[in-house]
């Protein structure tokens, strides 16, 4: 028997403590008058009587505890002897279904090797079969005969996530802790040195874990692939639409290669590109000429296919319409706030939205026919029949955006929104000449991309009280709100509290206002990205959080529905698992087409160091609490810390209980006898 921590037992120098409290009994005495104390002598009181111990199983309850927890702190133990063969193990087949794994037969030769395992499980030594690209997952349910364990072998098929060892490391650890059994790991992967974590702690095995690894990657490593392809997203003049691709060597020679840009299926164009030894080139086609709608587009390459065909085509989506509108209401005198929206929106997304603007001044049945949305600046006293025909096409889910000045804050009621006005005026020229937004909501659409804005200088502010259903997305330090969404019906309508020229702030001449401007117009027009282009296992955003009442249908690659009706419902992003174009069909009659390819650090090939297969092959040897002799026999330390600080918990209830008994329950307690103070007869 031995301790881990022996230096705890000096702490038993304070099972004394008990005993002295003990000791120290307090005595009580009750005061008695007399007149004089002249007839008194003079006497010493003994305290004998008040030393003596009593409750003695209280004491050594108190003593026990506080023995035991100085006990379990040291952590005693004793060894003992497993004989070889004794032990139970469990045989892991740990197969790697990643992007890389469709080369060269990768997969087919993973799964035969893997099959040769099946002899050695049994119902005592049962078998699991793991599955692991940038996830791991048990396939199947654990099998205790050769024959299941053949089933969740053969059950896996090659996918199309890169390959995360730090992700089967975890499920191995939750394993071994589940099953509480010792594993025999076998992984058969093509050892990707791109597969490695950024920590090397996150390979850590669980302890007394045999790792075995069988390398199944094919010998070619040469491998050209189609990197990455910058598409316009969306085309409204085809004749200016370009798309850049970035071709890719990997330990290839020196090579001109054939790319060509496809859009559903028919070739657009077709260039000549050099790509250098181990290196890169980049080719860009002009000209995108396509139909009106989403079309399927793609870079490839031509030619002989190389040792990994599947990285050769990169599929991108892109849309054709005519720009969107935008009716820029303003004030006769205020020309400059849609020459400065205009402005940042040519800059964002050149020519995808056109803006007519008039005075609300002279307009009072404005044609709201395709109009996206609709922006008030600075509006005074509008006309019943303009107010009244903004309000309907906001309550039929139009999209206002008001931006309140000095004329607006002469009202008493925001136009179309219906909230309350206090007042308007300039920052306080006792303190700041201006103010700034103090805190806001940087997950919202309108908000995120806006980087800076804390740092916007607002000479004037209009203050509106959010009302009921108004969401405040960014105020000043005085609570006093900068920007606020209000729900009107199936419509929305974005207050920002500050004229858009430059004479009430200075944002339209901020960093932040071209993004603030691009994403008010995206979500106003309730059109977030239409196309995209994401990894295989990167979310996808499907709908804004204030949007959930709005139904999503997405459709996979083969036309089925890629989430349930509660996801549906619900979800504001997914992860697509596989590559392909994804249709997402939005319950306000709005579509957008999502390609997905496989993450490119899969055609990386390039092999993991064998000094780094030993060191975590290393991480699974025996823990300090075990140990394993050249015959075999495993020794490990038994510890029973935590049965002494069960006992400690029970002691010390017992105590509580026996020593409410002696204090308040049986009335037995310190007795005193009466003292005389004297003191002169009145």
């Amino acid at each position: 028997m031995g301790f881990l921590a022996p230096l705890f037992l000096g702490a038993a120098a304070l099972a004394g403590l008990p005993y002295w409290l003990h000791l120290l009994r307090q005595h009580k005495t009750t005061p008695v008058p007399v007149s004089s104390l002249m007839f008194w002598e003079k006497r010493t009181t003994t305290s004998t009587k008040q030393r003596k111990l009593r409750y003695y199983a209280l004491l050594a309850m108190r003593l026990l505890a506080l023995l035991f927890l100085i006990l379990a702190f040291s952590q005693p133990y004793w060894e003992r002897t497993i004989a070889a063969g004794a032990g139970k193990r469990m045989t892991v087949a740990a197969i790697d279904n990643s992007f890389s794994m469709r080369r060269g037969g990768a997969m087919d030769a993973a799964r035969q090797q893997a099959l040769g395992l099946a002899g050695k499980v049994n119902p005592a030594e049962p078998g699991i079969v793991v599955a692991f690209g940038s996830g791991a997952r048990e396939v199947g349910q654990k099998a205790e005969d050769a024959g299941t364990f053949r089933n969740n072998v053969n059950a896996i098929v090659p996918g199309d996530e890169r390959t995360a060892y730090a992700e089967l490391a975890r499920v191995l650890r939750g394993l071994a802790e589940a099953h509480r059994m010792p594993l025999d790991v076998h992984v058969y992967t093509d050892l990707q040195k791109s597969g490695m974590p950024a920590r090397f702690a996150d390979l850590q095995l669980p302890a007394d874990a045999k790792l075995e690894i069988h390398d199944v990657a094919p010998k070619e490593q040469a491998n050209f692939a189609v990197e990455s392809v910058t598409p316009p997203g969306r085309i409204f003049d085809t004749a200016k639409a370009r798309v850049r691709a970035t071709i890719a060597g990997l330990q290839t020679p020196k090579a001109a290669k054939s790319i060509s840009l496809v859009a559903d299926g028919k070739v657009l164009s077709t260039k000549t590109v050099e790509v250098p030894e181990n290196g890169r080139a980049s080719v860009e086609f002009t000209g995108v000429d396509t139909g009106y709608g989403f079309h399927r587009g793609e870079i490839r390459i031509d030619g002989a296919a190389d040792a990994f065909p599947n990285d050769d085509t990169y599929r991108f989506a892109i849309e054709r319409s005519d720009p969107r509108k935008i009716l820029f209401l303003h004030a006769a005198r205020d020309p400059r706030s849609s020459l400065y929206v205009k402005a940042a929106l040519d800059a964002a997304v050149p020519n995808a939205y056109t803006i007519d603007a008039a005075s609300y001044e002279t307009t009072s049945s404005p044609n709201l026919t395709n109009v996206s949305f609709v922006v008030l600046a600075d509006p005074g006293a509008l006309s019943p029949a303009l107010e009244a025909s903004l309000k309907d096409y906001v309550q039929k889910g139009g999209a206002l955006w008001v931006a309140a000045g000095p004329f607006t804050g002469a009202l008493s009621k925001l136009p179309v929104a219906g909230l309350t006005v206090k007042g308007s005026g300039i920052a306080s020229r006792s303190r700041e000449m201006f103010q700034t937004v103090a805190s806001k909501e940087p997950l919202h659409p309108v908000i995120e991309r806006a980087t800076g804005l804390e740092s916007v200088k607002f000479y004037q502010v209009v203050n509106v009280e959010p009302g009921a259903g108004t969401k405040v997305l960014a105020k000043t330090a005085d609570g006093v709100p900068v920007i606020l969404e209000q729900s009107v019906g199936e419509g929305r309508v974005l207050v920002l509290t500050s004229p858009l020229d430059n004479l009430g702030s200075n944002l339209p001449l901020h960093p932040a206002f071209i993004p603030f401007v691009e994403r008010a117009a995206q979500y106003l027009s309730r059109q977030q990205e239409s196309t995209g282009i994401v990894a295989v296992g990167e979310g996808v955003e499907l709908r804004a959080a204030n949007d959930r009442a709005i139904g999503v249908e997405v459709l996979d690659p083969k036309g089925d529905r890629a989430l349930t009706l509660e996801q549906a419902a619900k979800a504001t992003s997914f992860a697509p698992g596989a590559e392909g174009y994804y249709e997402i069909r939005r319950g306000n009659g709005r579509s957008s087409l999502v390609a997905v390819n496989a993450d490119r650090r899969e055609s990386d090939f390039a092999r993991m160091e064998d000094e780094t297969v030993g060191l975590w092959k290393a991480t699974g040897e025996p823990s300090e609490t075990q140990r394993v002799n050249a015959s075999g026999e495993r020794t490990e330390r038994v510890s029973p810390w935590w049965w002494l600080l069960l006992f400690v918990l029970l002691l010390t209830l017992a105590e509580g209980v026996l020593a409410s008994r002696y204090l308040y329950g049986s009335g037995v307690g310190e007795t005193s006898e009466p003292e005389l103070v004297g003191r002169e007869a009145a």
